[in-house]
């Protein structure tokens, strides 16, 4: 049987794989800061606007549900507050804190310097292909960062 015969070869158990890696090792570089790599992607998206709390959940991809626990982790951390909408009092508008802003700048910084760790051993073209084809691949599939 050859290499390509494989599950373990297909490109969907390799990206899996190194995606739980990645993550694996984003957790461990955050968790100083109080954070999980989910509160993250809260953070980045609120750094980027201020939406409504049921806009985070398709801007990150996942439920309304995961959405209000995350907020209640991160508004138990000072990181966020919730304000009501003045013109709609069943909407909620989700803030970053002053706290919030110094997390998500650091998780940024962190998230760099792991994306160099991962990457070390590839040249310029080699992540820029890769990073133009991860883009492309989320597109496609409607996934966040495409």
């Amino acid at each position: 049987m050859s290499a390509e015969d494989t599950f373990t070869s297909s490109f969907a158990f390799q990206v899996g794989k190194l995606g739980q890696f990645a993550t694996d090792r984003f957790a461990e570089r955050v968790a100083p800061l109080g954070l999980r790599p989910r509160h993250c992607g809260v953070l980045g998206v609120l750094r980027a606007g201020q939406p409504a709390q049921l806009d985070l959940a398709s801007a990150l991809g996942v439920s309304n549900s995961v959405v209000v626990n995350m907020l209640d982790e991160l508004e138990e951390l000072g990181a966020v507050r919730r304000v009501r909408e003045t013109e709609d009092r069943r909407r909620q508008r989700v803030e970053l804190t002053a706290l919030g802003r110094t997390l998500a700048r650091k998780a940024t910084r962190l998230a760099h310097e792991l994306d160099r760790d991962l990457l070390a051993s590839l040249d310029d073209a080699q992540t820029a292909t890769l990073r133009d084809a991860f883009r492309a691949l989320a597109k496609e599939h409607g996934l966040p960062g495409g």
